[in-house]
């Protein structure tokens, strides 16, 4: 999980909608509801420890004819949902990538397509250690949170120091709505999709149960934790970029597309400076593709033993000689190259790929989260793991829920007023879409051969 890189690289959205007011009060929010979901999803995990994570969970609290259904509809989105939540960071690298190319060459022409290009480098990379390098991966992770860190304070610290700082009230209290909506309120929450995406992923430790020694207790801890360290980072580098912004006008006119860019260029006055420091995140983000693709593959391969996908029987094929999910990882590569060519056609491509992983997700928190909420409500005897919340249990859930229905409707609005087909959010139209192929999809063969995954007694 990662929040101050994203949040970073997705400046943009809320300074256009809301502003530092958006950044910093959207953040608090985001970073409560994620830890509560976070919490709420730790004892579903405790309770059975299984890479099919939220569609499993959904299978064993529904009840009757409605638990094979929801089952297999939440395995639908969460396939969709790491999907994109694989793209995203792909998307993030490469184009920043790019945005570093127009800052060093003024006779650069920004061609979309190679954006695309580039995010295809990042997919094939990724791909390579997903397969060649599996067993090394855990190494790498170390490193990458080393990384991940170590990059807070050597961006962080030179920033604050050289930057001219605004003041308290500019970062408290100053609000914008530069792209259409007359509705303080709504263009606030709007801008939410800046603090919200970062707060996504973190579940992946959930889909890796199968592969992790004592998962009942170890992936619960895990979520809680990379909540709340990656919520104390991004909370404080947003602090930081807002105090360190210098003129917002010229920040979001820079023709990098990327603020972030612009801010760290005007604090250090220095193309070379700007260069090591954004590269530090692409690096980041680059590196974060191989996790998410492990998770990504894992849910695939999940689903796909359970019946729940198109040609299943192959996708849930084992590796015998790498002992690895090979076809699951060579489709979850297949679809992220296809989801790669909207950016050729959609200059909001990687908005609206963020748009759709935070969408996705959230769908998957809330059905299970829901449904046990429903069992405490009803005062229904559940047979709990090792990780539990005891009597905070049934107000955390509720939070959780309340929380992520509320940030969920405000995903799919447009991003820019008056909607043109240029800016349009195409959020909608991909998760409803998958909706709707799921539901033939369940006509057509899942009402046959998906039976839900291996049921377990959890009352």
């Amino acid at each position: 999980m990662a929040t101050w890189e994203p949040l970073a690289a997705l400046l943009q959205g809320g300074l256009n909608n809301g502003g530092p007011v958006s950044l910093i009060y959207g953040f608090v929010l985001c970073f409560c509801g994620t830890l509560a979901t976070a919490a709420s999803l730790g004892e579903l995990a405790s309770m059975a420890p299984t890479s099919g994570g939220q569609y499993h969970w959904v299978s064993l609290l529904a009840t009757g004819k409605w638990s094979v259904r929801v089952s297999w509809i939440t395995g639908w989105v969460s396939v969709l949902g790491w999907i994109a939540a694989t793209a995203t960071p792909a998307f993030l690298g490469a184009t920043l990538l790019q945005g570093l190319f127009v800052l060093n060459d003024s006779s650069y022409v920004y061609q979309q397509f190679h954006g695309t290009l580039l995010y295809f480098a990042v997919i094939l990379l990724a791909i390579l250690v997903n397969v060649f390098l599996i067993r090394f991966l855990p190494y790498l992770e170390t490193l990458i949170l080393i990384l991940h860190i170590g990059l807070f304070f050597a961006l962080l610290v030179p920033l604050v120091y050289l930057a001219p700082q605004h003041s308290a009230v500019f970062v408290f209290t100053d609000f914008e709505s530069r792209v259409g909506w007359n509705s303080r309120g709504i263009a606030w929450c709007v801008g939410l999709l800046t603090t919200a995406f970062p707060f996504t992923g973190y579940d992946g430790a959930c889909h890796m149960s199968e592969e992790i020694e004592h998962a009942e207790k170890v992936v619960p801890r895990a979520l809680v934790t990379s909540v709340v360290l990656n919520g104390l980072l991004g909370f404080g580098f947003v602090i930081a970029l807002l105090f360190s912004m210098g003129d917002l006008e010229n920040v979001l006119a820079s023709p990098t597309g990327y603020p972030l860019i612009a801010i760290f260029h005007e604090a250090t006055q220095s193309t070379r400076a700007t260069n090591a420091a954004i590269c530090g995140i692409v690096a980041s983000a680059i590196a974060s593709v191989l996790g998410l693709m492990a998770s990504a593959s894992r849910t695939t391969w999940a689903f796909s033993r359970d019946r729940g996908l198109p040609f299943s029987k192959q996708l849930s094929h084992v590796n015998k000689r790498r002992a690895i999910p090979l076809n699951s990882i060579l489709a979850t590569t297949s679809s992220l190259l296809l989801l790669g060519l909207i950016n050729l056609w959609n200059t909001n491509a990687f908005l609206a790929i963020a748009g759709v992983a935070t969408v996705a997700l959230y769908f998957t928190y809330l059905m299970p989260i829901a449904l046990l909420l429903m069992r405490r409500f009803r005062g229904d005897e559940i047979k709990f793991g090792p990780w539990k919340l005891g009597r905070w249990g049934l107000a955390i859930n509720l939070f959780s829920v309340l929380y992520t229905i509320f940030t969920s409707i405000f995903m799919f609005f447009p991003a820019v007023i008056p909607v043109t087909p240029g800016n349009f959010n195409w959020t909608s139209v991909v998760f409803i879409g998958t909706l709707a192929i799921s539901g033939v999809s369940w006509l057509v063969f899942g009402m046959k051969s998906f039976t839900g995954p291996v049921r377990e007694t959890v009352s």
